[in-house]
């Protein structure tokens, strides 16, 4: 028997003092997923000062280090606004890149860099199997099968329209939120924080270049509350290290980590934190954990003020704007009045931790993975409503206008009532991420079947699985039936499928074809 074959993804990212370090952590947290899923992987990393390269190799992972950059280079006016982190040029970048790439061939190209665009992405297009995009900005043109953007922003379904090509699937919202697995983990022990404040969490990111570090340790010593500690997480590596060091010289109550493997632990035993608006703020949600947020960056702002607005987070303002009293004000008000639970409570409901999860396993998606079939519940109603609008579903039902929210409450409630003359189904990988759904309705003397695969696992050969397990469990709960299938005569696809079931060409006209078989169980 030929060994099945490797999934390969390659990882684009970079590293820096102006970068910063989320990119390259979440890529590892994904990686590191797809590698106990059986992956192989590769990291593309430049060594710009400030780089990750050790810590990816530390962790395992196949890298090709690409040449520090020379001077800095000024963007040109159609280059992205980010460009000048690449620290080359699109071009010489993408070639290095294909030449990382030669002996590879990735399955999935993963991107995570503000400073590339869809002319770099065309140039690896014919190289790789599929493209994803991880992004935050929605400033840029994009040539990609998936883009993920894990924040919460106003408008957030129409940020990517016009920057996306039509097909494109859009991983959009905290559920995506690329969490290390112990998130999801300790959030089961995440207690809502009410009452006193008495550990308090401080990080500002693995570089902190703005040394908002120092500033809170300064609030902290300006209010001399010794019934409260902290816990003080600063990179070694970071410009303000050495002075944040020298505060902190005997001041017991305030610890000061180097680089630690996980923030998830100090977030959990923490009643506050006060950090940055970026990719940490995902993790302090998960945990439940109130937060005073200081944005160090612009595409924060947005991210920030919709978390003030729901609130989330108490957003402080930016970094430029933010002094050591502001943070002391801000801290000293909650140490006096202590927190209101709500805040907590309101905070654990926005993020499940399992992003990661969701995100390996779409990349992962192949024809021979385990499906599981389940009754459709009232709480599929969101998303099946959002699959049945997706362009390619509707080009492919008999009906190709959009479906109100309204009608579609209407009709689904509707069909989980009558469960007599229908049966729903819902497909799910093995952790019960949705794939697909499926339904059975009676009409005499057959059963008709409508399916349709969710947009982001599409196109990987998973139909026939899913429909062949799907009539197995209806069979379960039917018994002897008559199946049929109504296909339009350019779904090619679906046609296909019912072929190799075993179904039977019964009628064609100009509008559709008629697919039939009878099951005797």
């Amino acid at each position: 028997m030929m060994e099945k074959q490797k999934v390969r993804v390659a990882f684009r990212a970079d590293a820096s003092f102006a970068i910063g370090t989320g990119h390259v952590m979440r890529c590892l947290t994904l990686a590191d997923a797809l590698r106990e899923q059986g992956a192989e992987i590769r990291f593309i990393c430049r060594e710009h000062d400030g780089h990750l390269c050790a810590l990816i190799e530390e962790q395992g992972f196949d890298l090709h280090r690409l040449e520090a950059p020379g001077e800095r280079r000024e963007p040109a006016v159609d280059e992205p606004a980010h460009a000048a982190w690449v620290g080359v040029n699109c071009q010489q970048d993408a070639d290095e890149t294909l030449s990382a790439l030669d002996d590879f061939r990735p399955d999935w190209l993963v991107i995570d860099h503000y400073g590339l665009d869809a002319r770099w992405e065309n140039r690896l297009r014919d190289h790789v199997g599929k493209i994803m995009v991880i992004d935050d900005l929605a400033d840029r043109m994009h040539d990609c099968d998936v883009l993920l953007d894990q924040n919460l922003v106003a408008g957030q379904h129409a940020r990517y329209g016009s920057w996306t090509p039509e097909a494109c699937v859009l991983l959009l919202g905290p559920a995506y939120a690329l969490l290390q697995p112990v998130y999801a983990r300790l959030r089961k022990q995440a207690v809502p924080r009410e009452g006193a404040v008495r550990r308090v969490l401080v990080f500002f990111g693995g570089v902190d270049k703005d040394g908002l570090t120092l500033k809170a340790v300064e609030a902290f010593l300006m209010l001399d509350r010794p019934e409260v500690t902290a816990d003080i997480v600063l990179s070694a590596s970071s410009p303000f290290y050495g002075k944040v060091a020298a505060r902190l010289a005997g001041h017991s109550r305030l610890r000061l980590h180097d680089r630690v493997p996980s923030l998830a632990p100090l977030m959990l035993e923490a009643d506050l934190a006060i950090g940055a608006g970026g990719a940490t703020s995902w993790e302090r949600l998960c945990l439940g954990l109130p937060s005073l947020v200081v944005t160090v960056a612009e595409n924060q702002r947005p991210i920030a003020e919709e978390l003030a607005s729901g609130g989330f987070v108490d957003w402080l303002g930016h970094s430029d704007s933010v002094d050591v009293q502001a943070i002391a004000d801000a801290l000293g008000t909650l140490i006096s009045t202590g927190l209101d639970a709500a805040w907590s409570r309101k905070c654990l409901e926005v993020v499940d931790g399992l992003g990661v999860d969701r995100v390996s396993s779409i990349l992962m998606a192949n024809r021979d993975m385990p499906l599981v079939i389940r009754p459709a519940e009232l709480g599929d109603e969101t998303l099946l409503l959002e699959w049945a609008n997706d362009p390619a579903t509707r080009r492919n039902a008999f009906n190709l206008k959009p479906i109100s929210a309204d009608d579609y409450r209407n009709w689904f409630r509707a069909r989980l009532q009558d469960t007599a003359s229908c049966v729903f189904y819902i497909a799910e990988t093995e952790l019960g991420f949705p794939v697909g759904q499926i339904r059975f309705d009676q009409k005499e003397p057959s059963w008709e079947i409508s399916y349709s695969i969710g947009p982001a696992y599409r196109g990987r050969g998973l139909g026939r699985k899913m429909l062949a397990t799907a009539i197995e469990r209806a069979l379960q709960d039917l018994g002897n039936v008559q199946l049929l299938g109504q296909v339009k005569p350019d779904n090619l696809a679906s046609q296909g499928i019912f072929d190799s079931l075993g179904f039977s060409l019964q009628s064609h006209a100009a509008d559709r074809y008629v697919y039939e078989r009878r099951f005797n169980t």
